[in-house]
């Protein structure tokens, strides 16, 4: 029991976080690459809605990356090369990118859901994965 409040107390004191709040605004830049690729991709291109989130998901990864080195967590960079670092996001993005796409499968596939409703919903699943996986793995605290 002891455990579980040490956890969820690390938790609370994450996402109530400057560092958060950071991570919430570069986000938000990357919801509005990722949706934006979404749509031209499902509606303009008619490519397969999975498909098409994982290529926008891709293209908010990068937008993320740029933005929450130089700003979220500039100082936590240490030592580390850019490449380097580059290589951990890409990474780190993997089980979000897997939270989003099954989310948006179970949403849209599953149970029927709005395919461009669904996906704000998956990529919020996908955002709270991101920001837990970057701050213990890409850029942790010393």
């Amino acid at each position: 029991m002891k455990s579980i409040k040490s956890i969820l107390a690390w938790v609370r004191r994450k996402i109530f976080s400057i560092t958060f709040l950071k991570f919430g605004i570069v986000g938000g830049s990357g919801v509005i690459v990722n949706y934006l690729c979404f749509w031209i991709l499902v509606e303009i291109s008619k490519l397969n809605h999975l498909i098409a989130s994982i290529i926008a998901t891709e293209a908010a990864i990068l937008n993320n990356f740029v933005f929450n080195d130089l700003w979220t967590f500039r100082d936590r960079r240490g030592g580390s090369s850019l490449s380097f670092r580059l290589l951990n996001f890409h990474w780190s993005r993997i089980l979000g990118l897997l939270v989003t796409v099954a989310s948006l499968y179970l949403l849209v596939d599953i149970l029927g859901f709005n395919k461009l409703v669904s996906y704000v919903f998956a990529i919020g699943f996908g955002t709270l994965t991101n920001f837990f996986t970057s701050d213990l793995f890409v850029w942790p605290e010393r």
